[in-house]
């Protein structure tokens, strides 16, 4: 009899470490989006930096010129390489578009917005490969853009879900420069072999 209750004491203690390591990593997962958060609020913020107007002999011969940024106007001579877009902006007829409709749609969008088409699609597949219902980071991210409740909670989940309040929310958040929300584009070099950025 003293020989079973060792053991049943024995698998009581194992049950109790085992159910307290899973309550800790269940806590510690679920709190990693406010500790990224939290580190994001501590990283420093970009300053503006003139470009040299003309180069002086006081600077070295291998200095960097500044990056060149183009931003696209809807004028539709600009994109004459690029397949063709509708004259018309794509009317989504259904609720659940396909992935060819949505491409269609966002491409237009974008060349009205005057965004780069290509930086949206590539945003877009990479994030949710054009599935508008698509859920990510534990269903913190939503919709076709991957939308953060976190980061952006002022966008409702009928918003993110929908194809056209969110890919209009998405271009004017890119054409303000903020594309580095999107980490499919803040990591492109380092994680895609594809990156046409």
């Amino acid at each position: 009899m003293g020989m079973s209750m060792i053991k049943t004491t024995k698998k009581t203690k194992k049950s109790k470490k085992s159910k307290l390591t899973r309550k800790l990593l269940c806590l510690t997962f679920y709190s990693l989006p406010v500790i990224a958060f939290a580190a994001n609020l501590t990283e420093p913020r970009a300053q503006a930096v003139s470009a040299p107007t003309t180069p002086s002999i006081s600077q070295p011969a291998n200095f960097p010129m500044p990056v060149k940024i183009t931003i696209y106007k809807s004028h539709r001579a600009q994109f004459a390489s690029l397949p063709y877009a509708p004259a018309n902006p794509l009317v989504l007829r259904t609720d659940r578009p396909t992935a060819l409709e949505v491409k269609a749609y966002i491409r237009t969008e974008a060349v009205e917005h005057g965004v780069n088409p290509t930086l949206a699609l590539w945003i877009v597949r990479h994030e949710s490969q054009f599935n508008p219902r698509a859920k990510g980071d534990g269903e913190a991210s939503r919709g076709l853009w991957q939308i953060s409740k976190i980061y952006h909670p002022e966008v409702s989940d009928a918003m993110a879900f929908n194809v056209r309040s969110s890919t209009e929310w998405s271009l004017e958040r890119i054409r303000a420069g903020k594309a580095s929300e999107w980490s499919t584009y803040r990591f492109c070099r380092t994680l895609y072999e594809d990156c046409p950025f």
